[in-house]
């Protein structure tokens, strides 16, 4: 689901190729970046506060009339952290004061392994990645609704992981919320998202 009172606008500014997203009557502008054979307008949240705060705000409206109900939030280690840190303040306050914390996939080193892990592959970073949970991450799950919270849907790798580690901690998904989904054909029919990032193959 789409919000649709979210604007966005493919502009040149200076030479360089943008999408123009408005967001609650103010501007963002995102970069198109050549990832692997596309050229896909990229959305970095890393250390972007004023981006972060606008869309949470929107989100966490678009969870209110999706009637989603969760007990916690489950994300991937890094650049998501403080998308869910906002959206979990303003749920708290709002919602569910009982909701206290949240728990982090973490990215395991090469040649570890963990109980509760699995395996995905990210269109932004070369070879397989495994994503797990620690002990009590896992013991925290057990039994609950989750929602996955991450800042792009792409090609599907990392949610799936993450679905896969809901399932081996014996939990259950609740919901699926990105700041932005690359337009493709089939997008999953639970997500809730804010507005498309336009994708288009590379020439020669």
């Amino acid at each position: 689901m789409k919000n649709k009172m979210v604007k966005t606008q493919e502009l040149t500014d200076n030479g360089q190729d943008i999408l123009r997203v408005t967001l609650s009557q103010k501007d963002f502008d995102l970069p198109f970046k050549i990832i692997g054979s596309n050229k896909v307008a990229f959305l970095d949240v890393s250390g972007q506060v004023d981006l972060i705060e606008h869309m949470a705000d929107l989100l966490v409206e678009q969870m209110k009339e999706a009637g989603l109900e969760f007990d916690t939030i489950l994300n991937p280690v890094s650049k998501s952290n403080a998308l869910a840190h906002a959206i979990a303040v303003r749920w708290m306050k709002d919602v569910n004061p009982e909701m206290t914390s949240t728990v982090v996939a973490r990215k395991a080193k090469p040649g570890e392994h963990h109980p509760v892990e699995a395996e995905y592959k990210s269109v932004t970073t070369n070879g397989f990645q495994t994503l797990y949970l620690t002990e009590d991450d896992a013991q925290n799950l057990e039994g609950k609704k989750v929602l996955l919270i991450d800042d792009v849907y792409g090609a599907g790798g990392t949610t799936r992981a993450l679905e896969e580690l809901i399932a081996k901690a014996n939990a259950t998904k609740a919901g699926h919320v990105v700041c932005a989904a690359e337009v493709q054909p089939n997008l999953p029919e639970d997500l809730i998202y804010l507005y498309d990032l336009p994708s288009y193959p590379v020439e020669g």
